[in-house]
């Protein structure tokens, strides 16, 4: 789920709320019976508050808090949910890009990020790179996989390589989001159609668009 359509609420199992509080200062709540029975404080970021929103993991143990600078960079924050209180298990720190989008898989061991890292219809030739037989790619975006009980997150970055019909307006613009997750694949749905990569995923990940 993106962030622009995650919530700011989400209801626990036993019915108690979980608040995202950012008018002003950043919390997270739990509320029961319509009172606080726990406060979160989140320090202000230095790259600046654009707005975030909440999911909850299936089992509704674990609970992301997803943000975005305004900067053209995305923060994560993965918590544990506690009958009274939340445990704060991993904070991503800036990440470069926009567009987050977040899932669960393998049993809720890993936690999935697709976060849009290129842009080119500002400026296609500036956007360009070579790579070491001299093929012009872009870099498109970042799949990052947190082991969870690890807490380590692994990055994977897309590089793109235009075909002669490549339509620059058409295709940098769309969604970059999960579509469909099992123990041999992952599928994204990308600007020009569904892309299927297979685990283990490569440090680098080519794509070329037909």
């Amino acid at each position: 789920m993106q962030i622009c359509n995650m919530p700011k609420m989400v209801v626990l199992t036993n019915k108690k709320e979980i608040v995202l509080n950012d008018d002003g200062a950043i919390s997270l709540s739990i509320i029961s019976c319509g009172q606080n029975s726990c406060i979160y404080p989140v320090p202000y970021p230095s790259c600046g508050y654009g707005g975030g929103g909440l999911l909850l993991s299936p089992s509704k143990q674990f609970l992301v808090f997803s943000y975005y600078s305004g900067q053209s960079s995305e923060t994560f924050m993965l918590f544990k949910i506690e009958e009274c209180s939340l445990e704060l298990l991993y904070d991503s720190g800036d990440l470069c890009g926009e567009n987050g989008d977040f899932c669960f898989f393998n049993n809720e061991e890993c936690l999935l990020q697709a976060l849009r890292t290129g842009w080119w219809y500002a400026g296609a030739e500036d956007e360009e790179q070579l790579d070491k037989d001299g093929n012009k790619f872009y870099e498109f975006g970042i799949i990052n996989i947190l082991k969870i009980k690890e807490k380590v997150l692994d990055k994977h970055s897309i590089h793109v390589y235009p075909t002669s019909v490549w339509e620059i307006e058409i295709t940098d613009n769309g969604p970059f989001e999960f579509s469909e997750i099992n123990g041999k694949s992952l599928s994204v749905i990308t600007p020009w159609g569904k892309e299927v990569f297979y685990f283990p995923l490569k440090d680098v990940i080519i794509i070329k668009p037909k």
